[in-house]
C-alpha cells in the first residue's frame, strides 16, 4: 500500500522536506513536551511518512537535538554578526546598545523562551541538550564578546584585563533580569521601551566598569 504522505513528500526537494520536518517537530515538541511527542505525530504534522522522518533523524532524541540546535542558531547567528561589528564606528556605546537590544529581542522571543523551558525540563534526562543550548547560545555569545573586547582593549577603547570576564558581565547585565522575569515570573511580553531601558542601563553600567579612562 502506498502512503499518500510519502507520495506527496517525494516531490519536494530534500532540503525543503527536512526543514518542514524540523518546523513541524518544533511545534509538536513545544505543544506536547518531549515525552508527549512521537515520531508518528511529527510525521503527521509534517505531512510525510514516518519512514521519511527516520531518513533524516535516527530517533526522537536526535530530532530534538536538531530542533534545539536550529532554533538557537537562528538567534545566535545575527547576534554573532552584530558582535563582529562592535566598535567599527565612532560610538562604541551606541554599538553596544544596538547589540543589547537585538540580543534581548531574539532571546525573549516566545518560541525561544518556550524551547528554553523545554530544554530545562529535560536537562535531568538529557543534559547534553542543555549543554548544547548553552554552548550554541549564551556560550557562543560570550566567547564572541570576549574576542571582540580583547581587540577593543588593545585599541584602547575598553579597559578589559580579563576579556572573558568582561564578556560574561556584559551578557548577564543585559540578559539576567529579563530572563529571570520571563522564566520564573511568567512575563510574556517586553515592549520595545522596556528593552531600550534595559539596554541603556546595562551599557552604562558596563562602561563605568570597563570604559576607557576619561
Amino acid at each position: 500500500m502506498v502512503d499518500e504522505h510519502a507520495s506527496v513528500a517525494s516531490s519536494e526537494p530534500p532540503g525543503r522536506k527536512q526543514a518542514a520536518i524540523l518546523e513541524a517537530a518544533t511545534r509538536v515538541f513545544l505543544d506536547n513536551g518531549f515525552r508527549g511527542t512521537s515520531m508518528d505525530v511529527v510525521a503527521r504534522a509534517a505531512g510525510v511518512a514516518k519512514q521519511t522522518v527516520y531518513q533524516y533523524f535516527a530517533d526522537k532524541e536526535r530530532l530534538f537535538a536538531a530542533v534545539v540546535g536550529g532554533a538557537v542558531n537562528v538567534v545566535a547567528d545575527p547576534v554573532s554578526a552584530e558582535i563582529g561589528r562592535l566598535g567599527t564606528g565612532d560610538d562604541l556605546a551606541a554599538d553596544l546598545r544596538e547589540l543589547a537590544v537585538r540580543q534581548l529581542g531574539a532571546v525573549l522571543a516566545p518560541r525561544v523562551l518556550a524551547l528554553r523551558r523545554l530544554v530545562i525540563a529535560e536537562a535531568g534526562r538529557f543534559p547534553e541538550h542543555g549543554q548544547a543550548f548553552f554552548a550554541q547560545g549564551p556560550g557562543r555569545t560570550i566567547d564572541g564578546l570576549a574576542a571582540r573586547f580583547a581587540e577593543l582593549a588593545r585599541d584602547g577603547r575598553l579597559r578589559a584585563d580579563d576579556p572573558a570576564a568582561a564578556a560574561a558581565d556584559f551578557n548577564w547585565l543585559v540578559m539576567a533580569a529579563p530572563i529571570n522575569e520571563a522564566m520564573l515570573l511568567g512575563r510574556a511580553t517586553f515592549p520595545a521601551a522596556d528593552l531600550a531601558r534595559i539596554a541603556d542601563h546595562a551599557v552604562a553600567t558596563f562602561l563605568r566598569a570597563y570604559g576607557p579612562p576619561a
